[in-house]
């Protein structure tokens, strides 16, 4: 019984120290004291520290189970589930890096892509350049393709939004749609650079809760034949060779606001 505290204690401690480790990291590249990549390496005995208290509280419970008690269950508690959170959000990213395509560009048009104006001077500096990533060649599922197949194969719902209408003038209707759209940037919360009505570009960031990594994001509302409008969205990723799907994510949110209305 007197292993079970120790046990507990230990749960927690390699908790506490894995959260200040893992908020170090984050902050760290919040800040830009360094660079994404330097921030995961800070990250890593963060994880480890979560792994030693998942083991730990998992004894516990084990413990408290077959001795029928609930010594230091505080401490057993809070270690157990909050390691099991520490190394949960980084296993998981781990596993959507592996399990998606290498590409962090994501676009409802693969074949003309919209391009960034706005951003290209707050894109100074990033790791990955502004052009469009479609051509460029990557492995996924053991064969080379380029980035815009792997797209398809592993976001076939990412497709433009089409909407026709014949009761109003096109114009109207498509100013109507570039309007909504720049609402749904408002309500997703991401940071507007800036938005032409005469060209229907919209052009915003989002920013990552953790790392505070950075995604531009362009979107294109323009006619479509005599009675319709289209409205296509780009997300990149500035840093980071795989996304881990999160571009996807954002043109889905956006997608799912805008149809929503």
């Amino acid at each position: 019984m007197r292993h079970q505290p120790i046990l507990a204690n230990i749960a927690f401690a390699a908790f506490v120290i894995g959260l200040l480790i893992t908020l170090v990291a984050c902050g760290g590249t919040r800040a830009h004291y360094w660079d994404f990549t330097f921030g995961t390496k800070v990250l890593m005995p963060g994880v480890a520290a979560g792994g030693i208290g998942v083991i730990a509280g998992a004894a516990w419970i084990w413990r408290a189970l077959a001795m029928n008690n609930s010594l230091s269950w505080r401490l057993g508690t809070i270690g157990l589930i909050g390691s099991a959170i520490l190394i949960g959000i980084p296993t998981n990213y781990l596993w959507l890096t592996y399990t998606l395509p290498p590409i962090h560009d994501v676009s409802t048009d693969i074949g003309n892509a919209p391009a960034f104006v706005t951003l290209l001077s707050w894109r100074q500096g990033a790791p990955n350049p502004a052009r469009y990533d479609g051509p460029a060649v990557v492995t996924y599922g053991g064969e080379a393709m380029t980035t815009a197949l792997a797209q398809k194969y592993a976001y076939p719902d990412i497709k433009p939004l089409e909407r026709l209408d014949s009761k109003i003038p096109q114009h109207d209707y498509v100013a109507r749609y570039f309007w909504r759209a720049l609402n749904a940037v408002n309500g997703l919360g991401w940071q507007v650079a800036g938005f032409d009505l005469k060209s229907g570009r919209i052009e915003a960031t989002s920013t990552t809760l953790w790392f505070g990594t950075v995604s531009d994001i362009v979107i294109r509302v323009k006619p479509a034949g005599q009675i319709g409008v289209r409205i296509d969205i780009r997300s990149k990723s500035r840093v980071g060779q795989s996304d881990a799907g999160h571009n996807a994510l954002l043109i889905r949110a956006f997608l799912v606001r805008e149809i929503g209305g």
